[in-house]
């Protein structure tokens, strides 16, 4: 058997699919598999559970799945967490969704019993969508089922524009397309404007909220106002009360001088003379506290004064209530917006004259740079052509012609121009649509033919094909091997495969088998042993019960890899 070196490249020394670990999912208890570099094959029986691997990778991978009957244990969470090398370049995609960036970074879709699911990024958690966009980066997974490259434009569009080579043409389109989709918007809400809008109630209620036009810091003064009142009509009270105690008609000084004067008038007693020194001595003690009880009263406030502080905040929040909002900055807000709505209402007709001509200049600008990307897209699709004939020879497709169309539309976020993949399977017949004229087994092999095209010049780094070979055999199927073997010099390449001219170029083996025991059924997945892969590709060619023949034939297979 001759061994292969695999070089490392730009895209294959980047972003690669390190391992899946699975749990609870279907008919998978536990499972961790790893994942090497070059071409990975997974075989086995049908209905062995190799569509509940890949269903497992869909999961981990942020796409939608079915809740029903996808957990083995109903009572039990299913787990999918799967760890993939990230390039530095992606860095800026982790943070704009405010995940950590790690250079092994680990994705985790747990499912929980009921069908909710939980979805992490290094741990952080995340939404599905986000998980999708992350990993749309990362992996790519075909089927013949899958018919996006062959019916969508934008797919055709993306392969496309990963050969041109753009200085700032799409840059620029995008951002004018952008500003042009805005001001489209803002002309069609200002027309859409009718009479039954109250210009005349507007300007009620901004008067409402401008009557009283107070921003949140100065809210929040008021309350410390209010708090700090608060405080020193307390002081008032006390002070007021102890002052009462003291000098108020029959307080404590008036029965102080009662007494004084009651001693007095005992002149001759020498007992009470003593007394009343030391009721004179209290009285001079009384007075002393007396004045220092009035001059302790630093700051006073009224009654009416504080009740006007009430009653401001109390007319601020009866506008949060009557305007729905819960802050005073969100009331600020509103207030605002009315303001610009006044604004626009009252100057709608020179508003619109404004934006049509904004409109207008943005069109002109956004067909000059619609041309310009069109001439630099059509460029790439002669030279994409070109190549794309010398990819349908090696999946035996030699009569075979694919021609890249373009179809005008209205303006879009792409541009102005959208492709359409044009076929013909034999010389002399007419160019066609491919999705209307090509079978299935041919649309697989084109899809085959772009998608290595696609991997010599773009960052995609692994893909996944689920069957995408089926529909075709003999000498056209060692073709589909040695291409996917040569593909995964540079991409990283797992396919499912019933075909053993395929599954004998894998540089790993994966079998997908299922063990049936009285109350459940279980899917396992094994790498195999150089032995183990002869006795598995010999069952491939002749089915359970393995001739010699057929062990012959698969060592043949292996050796010539």
């Amino acid at each position: 058997m001759t061994e292969r070196t695999l070089v490392p490249t730009p895209n294959s020394a980047g972003k690669v699919l390190r391992t899946i670990y699975i749990k609870n999912f279907i008919l998978i208890d536990e499972l961790h598999l790893d994942f090497t570099r070059g071409l990975t094959v997974l075989t086995g029986e049908t209905g062995a559970g190799k569509s509940i691997l890949l269903g497992a990778l869909n999961a981990g991978l942020g796409k939608r799945i079915s809740s029903k009957g996808i957990l083995k244990d109903p009572t039990k969470k299913g787990v999918v967490e799967i760890t993939i090398d990230i390039e530095e370049h992606l860095k800026d995609a982790f943070e704009g969704l405010q995940l950590d960036f790690e250079p092994i970074s680990t994705f985790r879709r747990e499912i929980l019993p009921g069908g909710k699911t939980r979805c992490f990024v290094n741990d952080t958690p995340t939404k599905a969508s986000a998980l999708q966009d992350i990993t749309g980066h990362l992996v790519d997974i075909n089927s013949q089922k899958d018919e996006g490259l062959i019916h969508r434009p934008l797919e055709q569009l993306s392969l496309i524009d990963s050969f041109v080579e753009f200085r700032d043409e799409k840059k620029n389109y995008e951002e004018k397309f952008i500003e042009f989709r805005r001001v489209t918007l803002a002309i069609k809400e200002l027309e859409n404007i009718g009479p039954s809008e109250d210009l005349d109630y507007l300007k009620f209620v901004f008067e409402e909220l401008n009557g009283s036009p107070v921003t949140q810091e100065q809210y929040i003064s008021l309350e410390e106002s209010i708090l700090r009142a608060k405080s020193i009509r307390n002081e008032q009270v006390s002070y007021e009360k102890a002052s009462g105690i003291l000098s108020s008609e029959n307080g404590l000084l008036d029965q102080l001088y009662s007494l004084e004067s009651a001693l007095m008038q005992a002149s001759d007693d020498e007992t009470l003379q003593n007394q009343l020194e030391q009721v004179r001595n209290i009285i001079a003690d009384i007075k002393g506290v007396e004045r220092a009880i009035s001059k302790g009263l630093n700051e006073t406030i009224s009654e009416s004064e504080f009740n006007a502080l009430l009653q401001e905040k109390s007319s601020i929040d009866a506008l949060v209530k009557k305007h729905r909002v819960l802050t005073v900055e969100e009331l600020e807000v509103k207030r605002e917006a009315i303001r610009e709505r006044i604004s626009l209402l009252e100057n709608k007709d020179e508003e619109l004259i404004r934006l049509n001509k904004l409109r207008e200049r943005l069109l002109v600008d956004l067909d000059a740079l619609g041309n310009d990307m069109h001439l630099l897209r059509k460029s790439a699709s002669d030279q994409i052509e070109k190549t794309l004939s010398e990819y349908l020879v090696r999946v035996d497709l030699p009569k075979a012609r694919l021609q890249l169309s373009w179809n005008q539309t209205s303006f879009g976020k792409y541009g102005k121009y959208l492709p359409e993949l044009l076929f013909a399977a034999n010389p002399g017949s007419n160019m066609q649509p491919l999705s209307k004229v090509a079978s299935g087994g041919e649309q697989s092999r084109v899809k085959l033919a772009l998608k290595a095209v696609l991997g010599r010049d773009s960052g995609l780094s692994t893909q996944l094909f689920d069957e995408i070979d089926s529909g075709i055999s003999g000498s056209t199927a060692e073709k589909i091997g040695t291409l996917m073997r040569e593909m995964s010099v540079n991409q990283q390449i797992i396919t499912i495969t019933h075909l053993p001219q395929v599954a004998a170029k894998g540089d790993v083996h994966l079998l997908v088998s299922k063990s049936q025991q009285v109350d459940s059924t279980t899917s396992n997945v094994v790498p195999l042993s150089s032995k183990e892969r002869e006795q598995e590709i010999a069952r491939m060619l002749s089915g359970e019960n393995i001739s010699q023949a057929a062990k012959n034939q698969a060592k043949t297979l292996l050796n010539a890899r």
